[in-house]
């Protein structure tokens, strides 16, 4: 089975084979032609080939815009296979969230499948919003000494508010020091910014062994001195260590 980057010619036999389930069944993506005709300008445009000819196709290098099969090979894990392959792009790539929209709402079967967990209005008619977080451990050397790491996101207002706010998650971690007094963690922690219930900036707590280290926005310089990244690919924000905390008066 091939997956490869499609070209000009495949880009002329999967709007073919769209054009013709179209006509004959009424559905099908063929109404999405030119977001899939441009999807080969921007080089995300994904085929699987049998005997050289494109029967399935994807749009988007990670988390699925359109994905479709030609009804003859439906049923034959060749949608899996798209998505595995998409799946090892995103981890080769530092890739922490796939995010897609599941049209039809048919189709949320096979996200769930491939563990994606819904998100946002859960609602909203005729629309289902999807979501991955791609897990990442990192092995902690035995000999290093132990350190318990809580991380925990916010809603903005916590950063400025007097009531006690709750956290929208909190991360419980095992940690390793170094001689430099950072803190290895057993595992990426992953903030995401969709979950600030009012679409402002999500907000970051860090302690370790009960020392507060930070709390404030997790874009902000003070954030970013601790080990918070950012991910603008993922719309998130990470931690795979806790920087020592800088002494100088």
């Amino acid at each position: 089975m091939e997956i490869e980057k499609a070209t000009a010619s495949d880009l002329a036999t999967v709007l073919g084979w769209l054009e013709q389930e179209y006509a004959e069944d009424g559905d099908g993506f063929w109404c999405n032609r030119a977001i899939i005709e441009r999807s080969l300008e921007l080089d995300d445009l994904w085929v699987v080939r049998k005997d050289g000819e494109a029967v399935a196709f994807q749009v988007g290098n990670y988390a699925a815009d359109i994905v479709s099969v030609r009804k003859d090979w439906r049923r034959k894990g060749l949608g899996d296979a798209l998505f595995a392959a998409s799946l090892e792009r995103a981890r080769v790539d530092g890739v922490n969230v796939l995010s897609i929209e599941c049209s039809p709402r048919s189709s949320w079967t096979f996200w769930q499948r491939h563990g994606f967990v819904r998100f946002g209005d859960m609602c909203e008619f005729g629309k289902i919003t999807a979501r991955r977080v791609l897990s990442r451990t990192f092995d902690i050397p035995p000999e290093l000494p132990s350190a318990k790491v809580v991380i925990s996101f916010y809603p903005e207002r916590a950063t400025y508010s007097r009531q006690e706010t709750t956290p929208i998650a909190a991360h419980h971690v095992r940690g390793g020091r170094l001689d430099d007094g950072t803190i290895m963690l057993e595992r990426r922690v992953v903030g995401l910014c969709d979950d600030e219930p009012e679409g402002r900036d999500l907000a970051v707590k860090i302690e370790v062994d009960g020392e507060l280290r930070c709390f404030s926005k997790a874009k902000y310089e003070d954030a970013e001195e601790s080990g918070v990244v950012r991910d603008w690919k993922g719309g998130a924000f990470y931690i795979d260590a806790v920087e020592p905390r800088d002494t100088r008066a």
